[in-house]
């Protein structure tokens, strides 16, 4: 008999959940005139809710998701690995992992729940709007708990 444990009791993200952090970035992507394509993974990278916002770039709906994928796998903000290492990733998983800006992770209570992915905007626009969401979503979270 095994001495490990034989199930896994986590908490999981809801797509109720993932419309709230959806709902909130796209009003700041409105509200800073910045359209832009959103998504929001479970901890394990599977997509829950996708919006693109009138005008965002069409082709910002995979680097959206492919931000908030990777800052689920690695449990950090995407953007920060360093160039040749992110590239080497970006090529070997077929753009599945990014390293471009505009990924967050969603940690509840020390737990990653999920994460939040932004494009079409600049960098620090994505950031704004995965930051609400993130927020928005956090806060539901904890009124909830």
């Amino acid at each position: 008999m095994s001495s490990y444990p034989l199930t896994h009791s986590k908490q999981q993200l809801t797509y109720a959940a993932a419309a709230i952090a959806i709902e909130a970035a796209v009003a700041k992507s409105r509200e800073i005139a910045a359209p832009e394509s959103i998504a929001v993974v479970d901890a394990g990278g599977n997509l829950l809710a996708f919006a693109r916002v009138d005008g965002a770039a069409v082709l910002a709906r995979d680097p959206a998701i492919a931000k908030a994928a990777t800052s689920a796998s690695i449990g950090a903000p995407t953007g920060a690995i360093p160039f040749e290492f992110g590239a080497n990733l970006a090529f070997a998983s077929h753009g599945g992992i990014t390293n471009l800006g505009g990924g967050l992770p969603i940690v509840f209570r020390g737990e990653l729940v999920g994460a939040i992915g932004v494009g079409s905007g600049t960098t620090e626009q994505d950031v704004a709007v995965a930051e609400a969401g993130r927020d928005a979503i956090l806060a539901a979270l904890s009124a909830s708990a």
